[in-house]
């Protein structure tokens, strides 16, 4: 095959319409801010070959908005779902941080791969279900050769795949610290596939 490159760019969804709460997997609508930001972030956004998505409207009322621009039917991946925060899922963050309950939140953030969360998703799982996206992904790049691609989805999952790229250690929580994605940050990955279909990412500032 032939050698090639292909464009990806991240954009974290917008400002949410509750903010102050730990918004995991609940199910939060956009604020009227929210959805500026994202239409702002994106305007730039020509030419694209594919948009994929999370599920959750945050993500999903952006993609079904530019899908009809692009003229493009929207990919809905779950595994792009933001991180499962259980029984903290919608809560306060600030009351979040008083509880005194263990585990402590304050716990989950410095050592998130041996705290779990009450009732939620356990770190493990969400950097399987992530490094399993972008591992199909970026096969189903070597197939489609899109020239440009856009996935929407929330800051955990995009800074779990910086991780990814960076080739930082699997249990580390540095990702969490160095990276700081915010409300509709737009993300560039160029992505080298060579003739023998190995795909190459670096990001692009």
């Amino acid at each position: 095959m032939d050698a090639f490159t292909s464009r990806v760019y991240f954009l974290r969804h917008g400002e949410i319409a509750t903010p102050g709460i730990l918004s995991g997997q609940i199910d939060v609508d956009l604020s009227e801010l929210g959805l500026k930001q994202m239409r702002q972030a994106s305007a730039e956004l020509i030419n694209l070959n594919a948009i994929y998505s999370s599920p959750l409207k945050r993500c999903s009322v952006h993609a079904d908005y530019l899908a009809k621009q692009h003229s493009l039917h929207v990919q809905y991946y779950n595994a792009l779902k933001e991180f499962n925060f259980g029984d903290w899922d919608g809560q306060d963050y600030q009351q979040l941080w008083q509880q005194t309950s263990k585990p402590h939140i304050g716990d989950f953030w410095q050592h998130p791969w041996q705290v779990n969360v009450p009732n939620g998703e356990f770190m493990a799982d969400f950097y399987a279900r992530v490094q399993a996206w972008w591992h199909t992904f970026l096969q189903s790049l070597c197939e489609s050769k899109h020239e440009q691609s856009l996935v929407i989805s929330h800051a955990g999952v995009i800074k779990q795949i910086l991780a990814i790229v960076c080739q930082m250690p699997k249990q580390s929580a540095t990702h969490l610290n160095v990276f700081h994605i915010p409300y509709a940050g737009l993300i560039t990955v160029d992505v080298y596939i060579d003739e023998q279909g190995q795909a190459w990412p670096k990001i692009v500032f």
